[in-house]
């Protein structure tokens, strides 16, 4: 709208975004998904929906729903390659069929990724790394997919860890 002024509280990513530009760890993540979208009706790039979401966890915006508001944000606009100018982001529900469309083996290219980008900045590859991951405990509510209970912390939730996928790549 003419006249209004568009406001953020999220400048801090825009250093991040410039860091993230230089390593090349979103197009990395970007690289190690398969985009099974019908292309012919994308709106919203790869590229642009994965760096909605990590930059979105990033500011502490950990919920899908955040992104119908982001989705306006001119710093969004900017992290995700775009104008402040252009349209709106992608939308929640978007995005949700965007992180659905992902199978948990193509979800173990990204993190792999991360493990070869960590072993590159050393000097000399250590002979064995120890990865000692805890999971925590993200409650859900109503009936989400992907839930299940938990005896110990008494309540449904993800339990966002995959050993096996972990020990099979570090083997």
């Amino acid at each position: 709208m003419p006249g209004v002024a568009e406001l953020t509280s999220d400048a801090g990513l825009l250093p991040v975004r410039e860091f993230d530009r230089r390593i090349g760890m979103t197009e990395q993540f970007v690289a190690a998904l398969t985009d099974t979208r019908c292309q012919p009706s994308v709106t919203h790039s790869l590229p642009e929906v994965v760096r909605m979401r990590i930059f979105g966890i990033l500011a502490d915006y950990p919920d899908q729903n955040d992104h119908d508001v982001l989705r306006s944000d001119p710093v969004f606009k900017l992290i995700a390659g775009r104008s402040t100018k252009d349209a709106g982001l992608a939308s929640q529900p978007t995005l949700s069929r965007f992180e659905n469309a992902i199978d948990v083996k193509s979800l173990g290219r990204p993190r792999n990724m991360c493990v070869d980008q960590f072993i590159a900045s050393l000097d000399e590859p250590p002979k064995q790394i120890t990865l000692d991951i805890d999971p925590f405990d993200d409650p859900t509510h109503g009936e989400q997919q992907l839930t299940f209970f938990h005896g110990y912390y008494g309540q449904h939730q993800y339990l966002p860890r995959d050993d096996h996928l972990c020990r099979e790549r570090l083997v």
